[in-house]
């Protein structure tokens, strides 16, 4: 068997061990308060402004009037407000008295306590963030669909004309 054939064999047998016998993925990093906070904080603010920054660009030299322009200016806002909501929970969160939040065994298990205030019904109501993100992942990956289309049927047209972009 060649060298390289065989170093190629035995790092895919590694691999594969390592794919069926995992142990902790230490995929998520948490740092103790108040680091670990404020960095995610300003995670968010810069997402923020990114997309601020975004919509300005693309409100002062608009590119097209596509539906793949128009599924991603969407998508845009929609990433925009459920930063703004999320933002919100987390200051929220820090707001609340800890006895507020009641925690159990698993997160669906967590309850909030009364009495309900607006920053408690803030609170609670912001923590449906998903019926803002879905939406956002829903019109980007519209707008996406449509790139590729277009580009495909760019391409397309380039190599039934004998040049080649």
């Amino acid at each position: 068997m060649k060298p390289k054939r065989y170093l190629a064999n035995i790092t895919g047998v590694f691999l594969l061990v390592l794919l069926f016998l995992p142990s902790n993925a230490l995929a998520v990093q948490v740092h103790g308060p108040p680091e670990g906070f404020m960095v995610h904080i300003m995670g968010h603010i810069f997402f923020t402004s990114a997309l601020i920054f975004l919509i300005y660009i693309l409100h002062k030299y608009p590119l097209d009037s596509s539906p793949a322009w128009k599924y991603f200016k969407v998508s845009i806002f929609f990433w925009l407000i459920w930063n703004l909501d999320t933002f919100m929970v987390h200051i929220l969160s820090v707001r609340l008295p800890k006895e507020a939040i009641v925690t159990g065994n698993h997160l669906i298990h967590t309850r909030l306590k009364g009495p309900f205030d607006l920053e408690r019904l803030m609170f609670y109501f912001g923590k449906f963030d998903h019926f803002l993100c879905v939406p956002a992942m829903y019109c980007l990956a519209m707008s996406l669909k449509d790139f590729c289309k277009r580009v495909e049927k760019e391409l397309n047209t380039a190599g039934s004309e004998g040049r080649l972009i």
